[in-house]
């Protein structure tokens, strides 16, 4: 679907749940580009990307009815659930907004008149370690290793049985370290963006240690709108570059692009990593080509470029504050 003049009909409408996020910011971004009435679902007081509309609601704790109604005011065809649990949270915390909320989120869609698509964000570390494979495909076994990525992989088995019963139409897009423009400052690279911003003369660096298939958020975006507009959807789909990188070289580059000149102290890396092998097998991203017609169009250095972009102080003014690094497993993620 795509915009209409302004005598056509009305545009489509998509509802962002968690579009004030790092990653549900740019697909209400993209969608809107793309001619969709946006509404911003959020739960504190947030500014929704330019052009959208904002819904406060409060999806973890409002019951199925409450949430119901309020996407049944406005009329959906398409329900993005870019919202969730990750950083500086209690397990109770990883539950409630990685499985509580797509299930009240499912039987909300699932009571909706007419036809509405759910599009919902899920994550790589719902694999775990394969071993013996190089690059994970949907069919791949999951052994999620985290409490964050064991309650990601119970919110996509719930989309996928409402699939499978016929209650809605939905895919879950598997999506792998994800960065960009305003990415997280819990984040590794996100964070690190932002102590280099503060021009620091020296830069001390945690431990860092093994490969991710690093994936911009804007081809992320774009991946949601492909979603939205195939005409049927497999019920998970990888999204994801499809090639691994070594944090030390996306961190090193990313030095590079800031252009800094301060003194890199660096931690090494533990001998026995609790996390080994989880998350370092690339995606196998055929089959977002096949059925939804996507492909990453933008590399990891576009996505670092762009990060350092957005947070990048003025020639002339001062720098932002400064930000502590998370890095440790899961951490590492988004």
């Amino acid at each position: 679907m795509r915009a209409v003049g302004n005598d056509g009909p009305a545009p489509p409408v998509a509802v962002v749940l968690g579009g004030a996020g790092f990653v549900g910011r740019h697909v209400c971004t993209v969608l809107r580009a793309a001619g969709w009435a946006v509404t911003a679902v959020v739960r504190r007081a947030a500014a929704a990307p330019p052009g959208c509309g904002t819904l406060r609601i409060d999806a973890v704790r409002a019951d199925a009815a409450t949430l119901t109604e309020a996407l049944a005011r406005l009329r959906p065809t398409l329900v993005v659930n870019a919202a969730g649990a990750l950083w500086d949270v209690t397990d109770e915390e990883l539950t409630e907004g990685n499985v509580t909320l797509v299930g009240r989120l499912v039987s909300a869609v699932a009571a909706l008149p007419g036809p509405v698509r759910l599009v919902h964000i899920g994550s790589s570390y719902e694999y775990g370690s394969v071993p013996g494979h190089t690059a994970l495909s949907e069919s791949a076994p999951c052994a999620p290793a985290s409490g964050y990525a064991r309650t990601k992989l119970a919110g996509t088995r719930t989309v996928t049985g409402a699939v499978r019963d016929g209650r809605i139409d939905a895919v879950v897009l598997r999506v792998t370290v994800s960065v960009g423009p305003y990415a997280s400052r819990h984040s590794l690279l996100g964070g690190l963006a932002l102590q280099l911003a503060e021009q620091p003369g020296e830069l001390k660096l945690p431990p860092i240690y093994g490969v991710r298939d690093l994936i911009d958020v804007r081809d992320v975006a774009d991946a949601v709108l492909a979603a939205a507009d195939a005409p049927e959807v497999p019920p998970v789909v990888n999204i994801g570059a499809g090639v691994g990188v070594a944090l030390t070289d996306a961190v090193d580059a990313l030095i590079r692009i800031a252009g800094s000149t301060a003194a890199v102290v660096r931690t090494p890396a533990p001998t026995v990593r609790r996390d080994a092998g989880t998350g370092e097998q690339p995606l196998d991203v055929g089959l977002a080509l096949r059925e939804l017609g996507w492909s990453p169009a933008r590399t990891p250095a576009d996505a670092l470029r762009a990060l350092w972009d957005s947070v990048a102080p003025p020639a002339d003014g001062p720098g932002v504050p400064l930000t502590t690094l998370a890095v440790d497993g899961e951490s590492i993620h988004g």
